[in-house]
């Protein structure tokens, strides 16, 4: 090597070759092995670099599926929001109706149940009132009849008829009031526009010429029932539902304001009344009878 250090190994020194050309030759194979070595390991870590940026992309495009899922999925959540909001703003608007309704509702009732204390109270004191004046009538008619009985039980002493005792009847005329003391029937309750002595006052309080055993009596011989209009008009409302009763007093009403006639008046009462109640009808053309006479 004619004394030039190349700072090689002695190992590798001796086993060079001495020729200058061989020398370079070899040279050129070691680079060249070198460098295929080489080029071999970065192909080596770029198909691994590959598969990574591969695998990363598939971990991209799966990102990028569940958020385009995640935003379909919002969307029609939104969508549902929406919809659960109209939903909500009209069942809140129904629920105000229904409430004003409920309490609208409420108020009627209260109204109907005033309106239906005060007219068992008034039919309870008329009630009262015509049972202490049928006691009263019963007492006149018992000492009646017991003086008639000893008239007739001198006179069978005087003739020498049989001692039966046979009681007579009073005259047909006699007085026998049930709703003298029977203050007039007035039905009105707080906020209700009816009332039955300004519908007919006629009606509401009769002369006793016109009064007549109730039905549950036992009829008299010689009379015809009638009835007065306290006690017609306390049949009517126990007999009648509570619709059939108001379009009655309506029709009475019309009556009353003139805007029909008697006979209109009959034929309407008579469609109220229907066929079961034909002794209602009966009765209250019998007070038309005596009070509006054709």
């Amino acid at each position: 090597m004619m004394g030039v250090d190349f700072d090689l190994p002695k190992e590798v020194l001796s086993v060079l070759p001495t020729d200058p050309f061989e020398q370079l030759d070899l040279a050129r194979r070691i680079t060249s092995m070198a460098i295929t070595l080489r080029v071999a390991k970065l192909e080596a870590d770029e198909k691994k670099l590959m598969q990574k940026v591969a695998e990363r992309d598939k971990v991209i495009y799966e990102l990028k599926e569940r958020l385009s899922e995640t935003e379909h999925n919002l969307q029609d959540a939104m969508g549902r929001l929406t919809t659960a909001l109209d939903e909500q703003t009209k069942l809140t608007n129904e629920r105000n109706v229904l409430m004003s309704t409920v309490k609208k509702l409420n108020r009627d009732v209260a109204k109907l149940e005033a309106f239906k204390r005060t007219l068992m109270q008034s039919l309870q004191e008329d009630e009262d009132g015509g049972t202490e004046s049928g006691n009263r009538v019963k007492d006149a008619d018992t000492s009646g009849s017991g003086q008639d009985d000893i008239q007739d039980a001198q006179r069978n002493r005087t003739l020498s008829l049989t001692p039966t005792l046979t009681p007579k009847l009073s005259p047909i005329g006699s007085p026998k009031d049930l709703s003298a003391s029977v203050t007039p029937l007035q039905l009105s309750a707080p906020g209700s526009p009816r009332r039955l002595s300004a519908i007919e006052p006629r009606f509401a309080s009769l002369p006793a010429s016109h009064t007549i055993t109730a039905p549950s009596s036992p009829p008299i011989p010689g009379r015809t029932p009638k009835v007065d209009g306290k006690e017609f008009f306390r049949q009517a409302r126990n007999r009648l539902s509570y619709e059939q009763f108001s379009a009655f007093l309506a029709n009475i009403k019309e009556l009353n304001a003139h805007r029909q006639t008697r006979e209109e008046t009959l034929r309407k009462a008579g469609d109220i009344f229907g066929a079961d109640n034909k002794d209602l009808y009966l009765a209250f053309e019998g007070l038309l009878s005596r009070h509006l006479p054709s």
